[in-house]
């Protein structure tokens, strides 16, 4: 149980063979994640319900691929001075 709501991983062939069912639950308040080969793909949510944080797991998960271009940091490098003096002053 997290943040107060069950929940559950879900092969995508359950989903397809018992998709009434899992709305059900879904619309008890329970939010299920839907696999595909055992790798998470999808989440099935109650509608007006969203999630204020997520578990670091999770979080590392999501982002663990994503890289930022690899010239990003000469262009911030080239755009930014490296001081803050020429800001205006309020």
């Amino acid at each position: 149980m997290c943040y107060g709501r069950r929940m559950a991983d879900v092969a995508s062939r359950e989903l397809r063979n018992n998709t009434r069912a899992l709305l059900a639950r879904v619309e008890a308040g329970e939010s299920i994640t839907i696999t595909v080969d055992g790798r998470p793909v999808a989440s099935l949510e109650p509608i007006g319900y969203r999630r204020r944080a997520m578990p670091r797991a999770e979080f590392l998960r999501r982002l663990g691929h994503a890289a930022a271009d690899p010239a990003l940091v000469d262009d911030l490098r080239r755009l930014a001075s490296d001081t803050t003096d020429d800001l205006p002053w309020p």
